[in-house]
């Protein structure tokens, strides 16, 4: 769309209609928009995340045909377009609808789809599992990166105990490994990657009155209380039973 004075607005490919079905369509040929720049798929998953749209079918059967173009980007083009998905208020429902296209700029979270963790605490599947963690935390990236990627170690991690529980032991510094290659792979800032790695070291540690002061001092304030508000939305995407 486009406006001219005198002549007012100006909508040759029907954006009005669509605004108000709240869908997103690329303009023309949505192959060719994609080869002209692949970031235009991210930035579809991203405005699905900040605007709740939904993606019309031929664009998002253009966006699956070219999304190996998505390699070719700059680490830096990449990071932003996540880093403004995951605080999208949508965030949860583009990571459960569009794995295969996020996947490719974040393989980590590949292995992680339809994967049962088998255990009593779960009833979700692991990929659900980190949505919906995703959806409950405060939309600031530090937190949602580190919802994002807090259990992506546990596929590497998975056993089966005599009890017929799966068991995911050293999943949190497998999963802080993860995370740090893969926020140096978008060359995030130092600040950033440190904070998000550090949060998903200690996400599955008991915090405990009686050692309040002893994890102030080794977090500090601010990054102690992240602590808690990632351990709730872990907690709030378990079984119902365990929450």
């Amino acid at each position: 769309m486009a406006y001219a004075p005198g002549r007012g607005l100006q909508d040759f490919y029907g954006g009005q209609g669509d605004l108000k079905k709240g869908l997103l369509r690329c303009v023309g040929e949505p192959d060719r928009r994609f080869q002209e720049d692949a970031l235009r798929i991210l930035r579809a998953l991203r405005f699905s995340a900040t605007l709740g749209f939904a993606i019309e079918g031929e664009t998002l059967a253009a966006a699956r045909r070219q999304k190996g173009l998505l390699v070719g980007l700059s680490a830096e083009r990449v990071a932003g377009e996540l880093g403004k998905l995951l605080v999208g208020q949508g965030a949860k429902g583009v990571l459960l609808d569009y794995p295969d296209l996020l996947g490719v700029v974040l393989p980590e979270l590949l292995p992680m789809v339809g994967l049962d963790q088998r255990n009593v605490h779960h009833c979700y599947d692991l990929l659900t599992h980190t949505a919906v963690a995703v959806d409950h935390t405060p939309p600031q990236l530090a937190l949602r990166l580190a919802a994002l990627f807090h259990d992506c170690g546990k596929p590497a991690c998975f056993s089966l105990g005599e009890d017929g529980q799966g068991h995911f032991y050293g999943h949190a510094r497998e999963s802080a490994a993860l995370a740090e290659t893969a926020l140096r792979r978008l060359r995030c800032p130092n600040k950033l990657r440190e904070r998000v790695v550090k949060l998903i070291r200690y996400h599955d540690s008991p915090v405990e009155e009686k050692f309040l002061r002893r994890w102030l001092n080794r977090l500090g304030e601010e990054d102690f209380f992240a602590l808690l508000a990632l351990q709730r939305a872990d907690s709030l995407a378990l079984a119902p039973a365990y929450r």
